[in-house]
């Protein structure tokens, strides 16, 4: 550290800095070193470092003679992941020039406007590939753009020397999300990126013996400078998944582990399910890599991998800080602690005022990021270069920048740097920058909108954009989205329209952004409106309409001569799994690719599920006024509750969950993952109508951790609230589980259930019966104690806290805590009893719920 306001780090530096082999000279080595080593695996073949070199080689040969490719020359790649990509990017550096990286997923107009705004001299892309630049070739050929097919046959001297790119030339230009004037190019040097591949090399121990991945967009800088580059130079071999693959967290552990991938780099969006799903307990991946963004919460301690996360940005070629237990870096594990590391070697972080002074320690300020990966600045956008590229005053180097990230951040007291959100209206939707401003300035372009504002709401984390609309009638909304995809990523087009007739605006006239409604099915348009939780023909017609943009798709329609395709099939698929909470593999999808096909097909899977049961069959009152859900502790069932209508007022419906794995669902496995459960509970909630009168939450120990992440699931995807939730025997979400029973040999876990009090002697001391339940059992409390609790907006609703007594497991003091998670009343009861009052204390305990009730019962019976 250098003050109380920079963080810098030196650690690991190979003789005070990057070589000067450029990142083609060090794979040209390993290529003439192990030519028959396998450099790129893909489901489409492999490509050895022998025939990866010689085919580059030619390429650079072919665009050396056509179109005089040399350093400071622009060249487009629009390809596909694969090893035709790996090619064109190596052949381009091999020729001196430097590519300009685009995805061809992206729209075909964002596409091509890159590539004319670049000033490129050759496009390379493939035959056969639809979308940009096939479907402009012409309009590029007319600028004079040549368009290379890299997997053709190639004209050219390659025994020619090739003219060498200096270090401070240009290594790639990558395209960023900008303001209202549109995206932006940022310009990258080799200097930065060798910077970038000496680190990685040698922070992740990278060697010939590693097998590591491409997964990240082509058209994204991290995918050379994380992933291929830095593997490439040491000789190691990198393996790419399917596309499917890549989306599905169980597929996509099945391939890491058949492939014995050591080292995996995904987004935060695909990570955070990878880490959940259950996993072998030797594997040969050593480090998952988080690139780019932070983690609010780490993944459990007992993987069989480390997991490291890195912080940076397209401007500072993509690292500018991480943190990483295995080397050394304690993690502050926290939940919701935004800590994003230390900087890597030779990176300065400084922490600014508005005024570019430095901050008090521990105060927030902007950060600043300087080092030789700091990126030369914006393509051809010289007054931008100059407001986010700063002189640095504080280095004492002639001419030494400093990069102007836009983020906020604090420095706590070990070094590591916090953030703390955004100076600007920049955000991050699924791994992918996006400035909300080019969002507002791509709607306003469209006809008949006279007014608009897009914000991002939900989760801080995970946020999805909302489009306002002024001047826009319902039928409109369908061809307005249908006109953004041309313009925008995918990331970028607001996920919900709302048609207001003005926009609420503050004294001075501009736009009250904070006083924006929340969506609501009245304020949605046709296509994204809340639907009815059992009409899934109309929630699939939606479905359809977002992702065919289709208008009007019939129930009979095919899915693929709508123009659906595999990929947008597997959106589908986890949409579908998202909103029902059934599995719908794509074969099935696949057979029957109609609405009424899917319909159908869910209504199966969906009618095995039986989440909701009333105990002991007790049949539903006739004209309930409340319904009382309630949920199982560990290794509970619904027969908990059996009883409990007889002993409650008239008018009060008694439900409780059935998790898998006990009576009548004990043929299936027990979830071990309380996501995973508070998801499944949730979609039968929502599928089972619990919202026509006031619906209470009661959860014991556990069921109450799922009760509660039941209700902020439903509060937080707009679904209607509950009307109170009541937690017994249960410290607050917030306290840390610091139990590790799950872990216990059997007899001891055996022993620990004994001593709460809760089982049966008889249960415990019959092993036939031990050996049936024991495995649920010790998966809910793994549920339990692998729980991360993630801070959110508190409940809405009132919360009645039940505690024990004599309760070690849920302490008064811990209970209290409730009161924190809801800014409704809040009340507080102990009663006579250890952890297991809810059985011990049952009368007293039905007393208190009654009382609960009573207030709600009379304002329904008036």
């Amino acid at each position: 550290m250098t003050g109380p306001i920079d963080a810098s780090s030196a650690a690991g530096r190979p003789g005070g800095g990057p070589g000067e082999e450029l990142v083609h000279e060090l794979i040209a080595a390993r290529a003439a070193r192990h030519p028959q080593r396998p450099a790129v695996v893909s489901p489409e073949g492999t490509l050895t470092y022998g025939e990866l070199d010689r085919r580059a080689t030619l390429l650079a040969a072919d665009l050396r003679a056509r179109v005089d490719a040399g350093p400071e020359r622009l060249i487009g790649t629009c390809l596909r992941r694969g090893p035709h990509a790996v090619v064109a990017l190596l052949g381009i550096l091999k020729s001196g020039a430097a590519p300009v990286l685009t995805d061809p997923a992206s729209p075909v107009d964002r596409i091509t406007g890159l590539l004319r705004q670049s000033g490129v001299v050759a496009v390379v892309t493939a035959s056969g590939q639809r979308g940009a630049p096939a479907d402009q070739r012409a309009a590029l050929e007319a600028l004079g753009v040549s368009v290379v097919e890299v997997d053709q046959e190639w004209s050219g001297d390659a025994a020619q020397p090739f003219p060498r790119a200096a270090l401070e030339a240009t290594a790639h230009v990558v395209q960023t999300s900008g303001s209202s004037d549109g995206p932006k190019g940022v310009v990258a040097r080799h200097v930065s990126v060798l910077q970038c591949v000496a680190w990685a090399r040698e922070a992740l121990s990278l060697s010939e013996r590693d097998r590591t991945t491409w997964m990240s967009g082509p058209g994204y800088g991290v995918s050379l400078v994380n992933e291929l580059w830095p593997a490439l130079s040491v000789g190691a071999t990198v393996h790419l998944p399917s596309d499917e693959t890549l989306l599905f967290a169980d597929r996509l552990r099945d391939w890491v582990i058949a492939n014995r991938i050591t080292v995996l780099q995904l987004t935060r969006t695909l990570a955070e399910p990878l880490w959940r799903a259950p996993w072998p307990t030797e594997t040969d991946l050593r480090l998952l890599m988080v690139t780019g963004e932070r983690l609010d919460d780490w993944p459990p301690d007992d993987l069989p991998f480390q997991v490291a996360c890195t912080y940076g940005s397209t401007e500072t070629t993509h690292i500018t800080s991480w943190v990483d237990e295995a080397v050394g870096q304690p993690l502050d594990r926290r939940p919701g602690v935004p800590h994003v590391g230390r900087p890597v070697r030779d990176t300065v972080v400084r922490l600014l005022d508005p005024r570019g002074l430095p901050v008090p320690a521990g105060e927030v300020g902007e950060v600043h990021v300087a080092g030789p990966g700091v990126a030369r600045g914006y393509l051809d956008a010289p007054a931008l270069t100059a407001a986010r590229w700063r002189p640095d005053p504080y280095s004492g180097l002639p001419g030494a920048r400093m990069y102007r990230t836009g983020d906020l951040g604090r420095l706590s007291p070990d070094g590591d740097l916090e953030l703390a959100g955004r100076a600007d209206r920049q955000v991050k939707v699924r791994g992918q920058r996006v400035n909300l401003d080019e969002v507002e300035a791509a709607v306003r372009a469209l006809p008949d909108i006279r007014e608009t504002a897009v914000v991002a709401r939900g989760d801080a984390a995970s946020p999805s954009l909302v489009a306002y609309l002024v001047g826009v009638e319902p039928a409109q909304v369908a061809p307005v989205r249908a006109a953004l995809t041309q313009r925008l990523p995918a990331a970028a087009v607001p996920g919900k329209f709302v048609l207001l007739d003005g926009l609420p605006r503050g004294a001075t006239g501009k736009v009250d952004r904070l006083a924006l409604p929340a969506p609501t099915p009245d304020r949605d348009s046709p296509g994204t409106a809340a639907r009815t939780s059992d009409d899934v023909e109309a929630d699939l017609t939606a479905l359809w309409q977002r992702l065919l943009e289709q208008p009007r798709p019939g129930p009979d329609d095919n899915f693929f001569e709508l123009g659906g395709h595999s990929m947008i099939a597997v959106h589908a698929v986890t949409h579908i799994e998202e909103r029902w909470g059934v599995q719908l593999d794509l074969p099935t999808f696949y057979r029957g690719p109609t609405i009424t096909e899917v319909a159908a097909a869910i209504r199966v899977a969906r009618s095995t599920v039986g989440w909701l049961v009333r105990p002991a069959d007790e049949p539903a009152p006739a004209a309930p006024s409340v319904r009382l859900l309630c949920f199982p502790y560990a290794g509970g069932t619904a027969a908990t509750y059996a009883g409990w209508r007889d002993l409650l007022p008239d008018g009060v419906d008694v439900l409780a969950v059935q998790p898998p794995g006990r009576a009548e669902r004990l043929s299936e496995p027990a979830l071990r993952d309380l996501d995973a459960l508070v998801l499944a509970v949730g979609h039968a909630v929502i599928s089972d109508e619990l919202t026509e009168v006031p619906t209470v939450f009661f959860g014991h120990s556990l069921g109450a951790t799922v009760a509660f992440e039941v209700a902020r699931w439903l509060q937080r995807t707009g679904h209607p609230p509950v009307a109170r939730l009541i937690v017994s025997g249960a410290s607050a979400p917030q306290v840390p589980v610091t139990a590790r029973v799950h872990r216990l040999a059997e007899d001891e876990m055996w022993a620990h259930v004994e001593a709460l009090g809760g089982t049966p002697a008889q249960l415990s001391a019959d092993p036939q019966l031990r050996a049936v339940l024991g495995p649920t059992l010790r998966a809910d409390f793994a549920a339990h104690e692998t729980y991360r609790y993630r801070d959110d907006s508190p409940l809405e609703c009132p919360i009645t806290a039940l505690a024990g007594e004599q309760d070690a497991e849920a302490p008064v003091a811990d209970v209290d805590r409730w009161a924190e998670q809801t800014v409704g009343p809040f009340d507080r009861h102990v009663l006579p009893g250890g952890h297991f009052f809810v059985r011990t204390a049952r009368d007293a305990l039905l007393d208190r719920v009654r009382r609960t009730l009573d207030p709600m019962l009379t304002a329904v019976s008036s």
